[in-house]
């Protein structure tokens, strides 16, 4: 039944396991490292909470409809499960909760979270144009606890870069030679 965990914390991004805890899917944004001119990709962390929460009835339907069996043998196994859980948490090497991590007990009972392998390997980071490490960095400097960070026409701006929306937009042009091309049409069409 602990396939049909990981499962369900996938689709939803929430899974609570009866007096467990509370497992989270938090999404991390894309990082620059700008010391190794690197991006890395946006991410995705699972989380966890120690807390005494009832799940919610969607997740006992899901398990129905997965597994087949009745909501009273869900409800059965899934309390096993977390005894299971619970008594394996108070070993050295921890409960094993496959693609979700590792739960250890700590001496004060409080419940450790140790992540599987996150998901990063299959995206590598990008090497990024140094000129772009080093406009962070500078803004940075110049404003050191201001945390805004350069982007679209201010990067573009203290790069010394030039910008094609200074007066030089003549999309009005185009559209003028489209509509005089269209009437031509239908002139040639009915004449």
């Amino acid at each position: 039944m602990q396939e049909y965990l990981l499962k369900y914390l996938i689709l939803h991004k929430n899974l609570t396991i009866p007096k467990v805890g509370v497992f989270n899917i938090e999404s991390l944004s894309a990082q620059i490292d700008g010391t190794n001119h690197l991006l890395y990709p946006p991410s995705q962390v699972i989380r966890f909470k120690h807390e005494m929460v009832a799940p919610d009835r969607n997740f006992y339907d899901f398990l129905v409809h997965e597994t087949g069996l009745d909501l009273v043998e869900v409800i059965k196994k899934l309390q096993q499960i977390s005894i299971q859980i619970i008594s394996e948490t108070k070993e050295t090497k921890g409960a094993i909760l496959e693609g979700i991590g590792t739960l250890k007990q700590e001496h004060t009972g409080q419940l450790l979270f140790f992540s599987e392998r996150p998901l990063e390997y299959l995206y590598p980071q990008v090497k990024i144009d140094k000129a772009i490490s080093i406009a962070k960095s500078e803004s940075m400097k110049q404003a050191p606890f201001k945390t805004q960070e350069l982007e679209g026409d201010e990067l573009r701006e203290f790069l010394g870069q030039a910008n094609d929306a200074d007066g030089n937009d003549n999309w009005w042009v185009y559209a003028l030679g489209l509509l005089l091309l269209g009437f031509g049409a239908l002139l040639f069409y009915y004449v």
